[in-house]
């Protein structure tokens, strides 16, 4: 999912990008943010979820 900036240009090179991955290790997903102007690069966060998210699980951004 993509989350845009607030700020600068309206373009999908301007924010964020959010997306599950699961851990077969642990049998766990993250929740991942990455920078959409550096979207080769390490997530800008890794938030280890409670328990596994199914494939093909999705959502909406809606502005508030």
């Amino acid at each position: 999912m993509f989350v845009p900036s607030t700020t600068g240009p309206a373009d999908e090179g301007t924010g964020w990008y959010l997306g599950y991955v699961y851990d077969p290790a642990r049998d766990g997903s993250d929740l991942v943010v990455i920078d959409a102007s550096d979207f080769a690069g390490k997530p800008v966060a890794r938030i280890k979820l409670p328990q596994r998210v199914p494939y093909g699980f999705h959502g909406n951004w809606i502005t508030g």
